[in-house]
């Protein structure tokens, strides 16, 4: 089943605009290993000419992950955006993720793959239920290092004895 499936034939040059509600049936012919139960809002302007079509995709609402830590689930928010060109030709291919060849005789576009795509892609790598997160995400540090040393400045440890021969090199750097 298509969910974001636009009709071409009949659209005339110029913009125009759709509105399509995502929730979780829309997982169903994708992997649910990214994230679950989709509550995603989708607006399409797309502009037609003679010779292509641009997709501007804007995608809002939330999906759920589950935590990399403790394994609970987690509502996420997303808010991505999204362009897709579609260039007429003589043989349908896809030639960057970013442009697709298809032909003037095609009827419908579809676009769930490209927005399931989108959305996984925009998922944090690293998946922190939000009791987890620092309060300061701009941190570039994810936590505190500490460095252990006797503060009095005297060795504790065993001493080295240095071969003569590199004590008289250290010499010569002095």
């Amino acid at each position: 089943m298509k969910f974001t499936e636009i009709k071409l034939s009949g659209l005339k040059d110029g913009n125009h605009e759709f509105l399509f509600s995502l929730d979780s049936g829309f997982l169903e012919e994708f992997s649910r290993a990214f994230f679950d139960l989709p509550q995603l809002s989708v607006r399409v302007n797309l502009l037609t000419s003679e010779t292509m079509i641009k997709a501007d995709v804007k995608i809002e609402g939330k999906v759920e992950l589950i935590c990399d830590r403790s394994l609970d689930s987690f509502s996420h928010e997303m808010n991505e955006s999204v362009t897709h060109f579609y260039k007429f030709g003589e043989e349908e291919k896809e030639l960057s993720d970013e442009l697709e060849i298809i032909s003037k005789e095609r009827v419908y576009i579809d676009l769930d793959q490209l927005i399931y795509d989108t959305v996984a892609l925009s998922l944090p790598s690293k998946k922190l239920h939000p009791r987890f997160q620092l309060d300061n995400e701009d941190d570039e540090t994810d936590g505190v290092i500490v460095y252990s040393s006797d503060l009095s400045g005297e060795e504790t440890g065993p001493t080295e004895t240095i071969d003569p021969i590199w004590e008289k090199l250290k010499d010569l750097k002095r």
